[in-house]
């Protein structure tokens, strides 16, 4: 901040929610002199507050909930997502099948005319007459094969579109389960409780969303990857000690 040395007397006489502003535009625009500053001319109080080993673990439950989730959701929102495409995939394979029937008739009907007329044919070709009983009579008779054949294009397509939504449906829903399980052990082993029994305390509101992930893995029959749980435990695992001695306190 080039006009730090103005400011300086003005140091103290900052609150610290204006404290705070300048420190957060300081540390944006990559100031570490400034923000440093500010924070060593901040004000230091003494307080009296609840034992750390009983709020740190409320502070650590609460930020590993938050994380837990967090995680969790960036691949159950995508799951969510693909729930709504499937919704919509048979409306999508009707529009298919409507659209490239009629492609195909229209193509028919438009070479039939143009092969009767170069052949210096008269009147409808046979097949497309406006008499509906004789157009019958006439009818192409590879007409059924290439419908069926049209169909059966139509319907690997849509295989493979279903394949490839049921290979991300277990590829998210696997990622998902294993945050949450590696969360439940850690709480299980660490806090001595069950997750949901946390996950009810700090936000209930999300409760359901944790039961539809279990209910979801259980209907796929997913079990959780176990290098990726001994992975996340190992971070919770490593992190926790410190919400015991007010560490993670100590941003600035």
């Amino acid at each position: 901040m080039s006009n730090h040395n103005g400011l300086g007397k003005l140091y103290d006489r900052l609150t610290p929610e204006e404290r705070f502003r300048l420190d957060v535009d300081a540390m944006a625009r990559g100031d570490e002199e400034e923000s440093r500053r500010l924070t060593d001319t901040c004000p230091r109080r003494s307080y009296t507050m609840n034992e750390v080993g009983f709020s740190g673990r409320w502070h650590g439950a609460l930020e590993f909930v938050l994380m837990t989730l967090l995680d969790v959701r960036q691949r159950m929102d995508k799951v969510q997502m693909i729930d709504a495409f499937r919704v919509a995939l048979p409306y999508m394979d009707t529009l298919y099948q409507n659209d490239t029937h009629h492609a195909y008739f229209d193509g028919h009907i438009a070479g039939s005319k143009h092969a009767w007329r170069k052949a210096g044919k008269s009147g409808e070709p046979p097949g497309w007459e406006e008499d509906e009983e004789e157009a019958e009579r006439n009818r192409d008779s590879t007409i059924d094969t290439d419908i069926e054949k049209i169909d059966e294009r139509g319907a690997t397509a849509f295989d493979f579109i279903t394949n490839a939504l049921d290979r991300l449906e277990r590829e998210f829903t696997e990622g998902a389960f294993a945050q949450w399980s590696a969360f439940a052990g850690f709480c299980a082993d660490e806090l001595e409780m069950e997750a949901m029994k946390l996950l009810k305390a700090i936000m209930p509101q999300a409760v359901e969303y944790v039961e539809g992930l279990e209910e979801r893995a259980a209907r796929l029959e997913i079990e959780a990857d176990e290098g990726t749980v001994e992975e996340y435990r190992a971070i919770l695992s490593e992190v926790w000690p410190r919400y015991m001695q007010g560490a993670t306190w100590q941003v600035k």
